[in-house]
């Protein structure tokens, strides 16, 4: 065999391998109850959702939020004339904004620097929520086709979920996600 022959897999087999260890939720050592909304963040966890070091998540601790977002979609089978759509329909949805406090490990010596561990999330310290208004027969088709309406529709499933996401300025990434649907 030649080393061409060799060379081509074993990058294909890297490159996927590399995808692979990427791709993987940063959710290894966050623990979170949605119920009450606390839990545990760890910084490896949040360093790892933002690509950053232990030096720049350090730098940007304090201005680390977190987030709980919640959802329920219905999909609906809607009949317009001749054709059937699928249809989505964002019933109830809305996010919480949590209280968080960055943990720091004990200093080993001295007046050594504290390296952070994590961030305990401490519960709900504000939230908004919003439902909408189903589809019905008479609205406009989903198909996009002007003047036509919707003839008949049937609830075919619901899904409920949330997700805990963490936010540094504009930049938000998701830390864990249950059930199907939005976010």
């Amino acid at each position: 065999m030649s080393w061409r022959c060799l060379s081509r897999p074993a990058v294909a087999g890297a490159t996927l391998a590399a995808g692979v260890a990427f791709a993987a939720p940063a959710s290894a050592a966050v623990t979170y109850n949605p119920t009450t909304r606390t839990g545990f963040a760890a910084a490896a966890d949040v360093r790892q959702a933002f690509g950053w070091t232990p030096a720049k998540l350090a730098a940007r601790a304090g201005g680390v939020t977190f987030d709980h977002d919640f959802w329920t979609d219905d999909t609906y089978s809607v009949v317009c004339g001749k054709r059937t759509y699928p249809l989505v329909h964002h019933r109830e949805f809305g996010r919480y904004e949590l209280t968080d406090a960055v943990v720091r490990k004990r200093a080993t010596t001295g007046y050594g620097a504290r390296s952070i561990t994590g961030f305990r999330l401490a519960g709900a310290s504000s939230g908004i929520s919003g439902t909408s208004v189903a589809p019905a027969v008479g609205q406009p088709c989903p198909g996009g086709v002007k003047g036509s309406t919707i003839d008949a529709l049937r609830l075919v499933s619901s899904a409920a979920g949330w997700s805990l996401a963490a936010r540094s300025g504009d930049v938000r990434r998701q830390l864990l996600k249950s059930g199907k649907g939005a976010p």
